[in-house]
């Protein structure tokens, strides 16, 4: 998010801004990998949910060797329980790599090489299978077990498609070795139902899959917009409480913190930079914006280390306003003073060798209730000391607004 153009020249006034208000950069592109990323992790949530649906095939496969006392079978139904206790291993600890922005490559390739490993038990059991029990009712059970659930498994892997394709493929690969090289015997049927539904499948995963990476990337645009629009609505409303150019409060934001605080005793400091029309006509209103912005760094700068408390806003044109709650009156003057040096040593490299700064102050004490009053006596109390030759801070005394008393001059 650039800086506002309100901000002009001066690195001071920028900081201002960004120091009271965080903004983010321009919202980066979405590329391959943030999309990776997020199908990545969320394939894994629904990998690991998906193994609970292979108890069921487990279970009929192993009624299935039970009843033909196939020991190879149950040497299948073993690999493939260990297969899947690889596949969560593997699983979780590529997970936790991911989400702590490692390198994971080696964990995904462990990932994929159990998923494989799957795939070609599965084709191993129904191969074994088909050739052992023939037509009867038990084979065509445990085919549509192991068909259901190289499906299901395909489905819920297919967002990633390096996850999909080695399941799918090691089946399919072991399928085609079975029938062409090792001879097992199957109809011609079963042999082109077969070949169909692989072929299908990687259809499917390849369509899935495309799917998935369009929502994800929809799903991450929406949520950078969102963050992006929760980031806008907090600048304006940072904004519609702060002068633009200096990041001090506003006038209304300032009234409105005063108003909280009832009779709280509350001191008013008024500062108007000396000369600030001849400021302007020497050097510029760009210059004269650069120096409104470093005086009211000044201001933050010694509020943020004597009163952190403290309200400061840009009262209009070169003129600031500081109100102190719960401070004493030797305290006030003695902020007062400090800023008033501060003000004084003002430089800057980009200025003008012959430019000096300083600001005439005057203070008035009184509760936050009776802020017009005070307010009233801190600004004859700040021309008095304009008067008095500029530089130097003035005090009203708090008994009588007409009375005024010179501070420390400089």
């Amino acid at each position: 998010m650039p800086v506002p153009n309100a901000f002009v020249g001066d690195e001071m006034t920028k900081a201002a801004y960004q120091e009271s208000y965080t903004v983010s950069p321009d919202m980066p592109a979405i590329d391959k990998a943030d999309v990776a990323r997020e199908l990545m992790l969320d394939g894994l949530e629904r990998r690991i949910a998906g193994q609970l649906s292979i108890i069921i095939p487990v279970g009929v496969i192993g009624w299935i060797a039970s009843l033909s006392d196939n020991n190879a079978l149950w040497m299948f139904l073993g690999l493939q329980i260990v297969a899947q206790l690889a596949i969560a291993i593997s699983s979780q600890w590529l997970r936790r790599a991911v989400e702590a922005g490692k390198t994971a490559a080696i964990r995904k390739n462990l990932w994929m090489m159990a998923e494989a490993s799957s795939g070609i038990i599965w084709a191993a059991m129904m191969l074994d299978v088909g050739t052992l029990i023939g037509g009867s009712d038990a084979v065509l059970t445990t085919w549509v077990t192991i068909l259901v659930t190289m499906v299901v498994s395909i489905i819920l892997a297919a967002p990633i498609a390096g996850i999909a394709f080695p399941l799918l493929g090691g089946f399919t690969a072991a399928v085609a070795a079975g029938i062409f090289l090792f001879g097992k015997d199957f109809s011609t049927f079963s042999e082109m139902a077969l070949t169909f539904m692989c072929i299908a499948l990687f259809i499917i995963a390849k369509a899935v899959n495309f799917q998935a990476h369009k929502s994800c990337r929809d799903g991450i645009e929406v949520e950078r917009l969102s963050q992006r629009l929760t980031e806008e609505l907090g600048r304006t409303s940072w904004l519609s409480r702060h002068d633009s150019l200096t990041g001090l409060l506003n006038r209304p934001a300032l009234q409105e913190g005063i108003a909280t605080l009832g009779e709280t005793q509350t001191p008013v400091i008024l500062l108007d930079i000396d000369d600030f029309k001849a400021i302007n006509d020497n050097y510029g209103h760009m210059q004269g914006d650069a120096v409104i912005a470093a005086v009211s760094a000044c201001i933050k700068e010694t509020l943020d280390t004597a009163a952190p408390d403290g309200l400061a806003a840009r009262w209009g044109g070169e003129e600031f306003i500081i109100a102190l709650p719960d401070s004493e009156a030797t305290q006030a003057n003695a902020i007062a003073e400090t800023l008033r040096k501060a003000v004084a040593k003002l430089t800057h490299r980009d200025w003008p060798a012959r430019l000096r700064v300083t600001g005439s102050l005057g203070i008035a004490h009184g509760p936050a209730s009776a802020f017009s009053t005070t307010f009233k006596s801190a600004d004859s109390a700040m021309y008095e000391a304009k008067e008095q030759g500029r530089n130097r801070v003035v005090s009203a005394d708090a008994s009588d607004s007409k009375v005024i008393k010179p501070a420390r001059a400089a």
